[in-house]
């Protein structure tokens, strides 16, 4: 992994019970290349039928949670000392919603990077109710990396997913500038002297047709497709600004690698990604509208949903947790 501009320094791992601890691994490996710091949190969420739980299982609701508290904290210190090489105790046992408790303990800890395995969901299910991985990638302040069971803990081809759309923003500035978190976050995971950043940005003519269809003039076809190429052009002077930009404030980043299909975003990152085998997708998670706006767009959420690989979700600068304001 590389050094970007601004590197984590303070790692959160969220462990769980399972064998292939995929969040821890990925979290120290992370760690151990920037220097960073790693802590490691277990979430438990008591149930919410605890009482009728306790009158089945003939013991006090008190009794029946630390019995089961108890055995989920030793499950996963177990699993914990599996992983890693030096006596690693739990640095929180957490209790409650986990999505609250992780969001809670990033704000006082000063975590500034969460590396959380992939709640598994059903598709009914997805849309239902928020999963405590939706709830994060809409409130953590910090960024975000969903990891796949079998997903390599050291990436070595990222997708960076941009919008380079400055017409279309809301706010312009912030726009840019979630769009260098964005590449300074791939540039922080990936590894390797082999490692490569796919730079995606897709692109659109919404107006393609009007000219052929609504005007009598014989030229209408060559001028829309004139249309056509000039969106295309202005998209490529950006990447290729942004991309000058990026390598003249990290030069010791991976290659960054150019890439802008046509079509709608939901559409290109999740055929590119499968496509060209990506470890994990990098991409920003608020919405259009800015700050001021939703904490999380419907593409984000549709192309989250949809993906197969891992995520990584990252905040603009500016961003507050809407669970941390007064």
């Amino acid at each position: 992994m590389t050094s970007p501009a601004t590197s984590p320094s303070k790692i959160l791992a969220v462990a769980d019970a399972s064998n292939t601890q995929i969040a821890l691994k990925t979290a120290a490996a992370l760690a151990a290349t920037h220097g960073a710091t790693l802590e490691i949190v277990a979430c438990f969420e008591p149930p919410h039928d605890l009482t009728l739980l306790s009158r089945v299982a003939g013991r006090t609701p008190d009794k029946l949670l630390d019995e089961a508290m108890e055995r989920t904290r030793d499950m996963i210190s177990t699993r914990i000392a599996q992983v890693m090489r030096t006596p690693t105790p739990l640095s929180s046992f957490l209790i409650g919603k986990a999505y609250r408790e992780i969001i809670g303990h990033v704000a006082a800890s000063g975590c500034d990077f969460v590396v959380k395995a992939v709640e598994p969901l059903s598709a009914v299910d997805r849309f239902l109710f928020a999963s405590t991985d939706q709830h994060l990638l809409r409130a953590c302040p910090c960024p975000v990396w969903l990891q796949t069971p079998t997903a390599p803990h050291r990436p070595k081809r990222v997708m960076a997913a941009i919008d380079l759309d400055m017409s279309d923003a809301a706010e312009p500035e912030t726009l840019m500038a979630l769009n260098r978190r964005v590449l300074d976050a791939a540039c922080a995971i990936a590894d390797g002297p082999d490692a490569q950043i796919i730079v995606l940005h897709g692109w659109d003519a919404p107006a393609e047709g009007f000219l052929w269809a609504f005007s009598g003039q014989g030229d209408a076809q060559r001028r829309d497709q004139q249309y056509v190429n000039a969106i295309l052009d202005a998209r490529q002077r950006e990447m290729d600004r942004f991309l000058a930009e990026i390598r003249a404030a990290n030069s010791t980043s991976p290659p960054l690698v150019p890439v802008l299909p046509r079509g709608a975003a939901e559409a290109v990152i999740q055929e590119q990604s499968a496509a060209l085998k990506v470890d994990v997708v990098v991409m920003g998670t608020v919405a259009r509208t800015g700050l001021s706006g939703m904490f999380i767009g419907n593409t984000a959420e549709n192309i989250i949903n949809s993906l197969e690989c891992p995520i990584l979700a990252v905040k603009p600068d500016g961003f507050v947790s809407p669970l941390l304001r007064n």
